[in-house]
């Protein structure tokens, strides 16, 4: 996950949220309805923005990782532009 993450050079250090949010920051759902868990909704989440302002057309990059088992983690990322 580490390496992962190193990659998308995020601008900052993506924090640790150990509990999952009293609500969601999000007003949509945009990976439930994938059928998977909104990592606010987590706990253990390694989140940050990524880029803000990012190249191009995209506004700005947010990342959260969350650790599925001891060899996988899944990656939700979410950008405006």
């Amino acid at each position: 996950m580490d390496e992962f993450v190193a990659r998308l050079k995020p601008e900052a250090p993506l924090s640790l949220r150990e509990r999952p949010l009293a609500r969601r920051t999000n007003p949509s759902t945009p990976f439930s309805h994938l059928g998977l868990p909104e990592p606010d909704l987590l706990a253990r989440v390694r989140e940050g923005q990524v880029c803000a302002p990012c190249e191009d057309n995209l506004n700005w990059l947010k990342a959260a990782v969350v650790q599925v088992d001891d060899r996988t983690s899944r990656v939700h990322l979410s950008g405006v532009d």
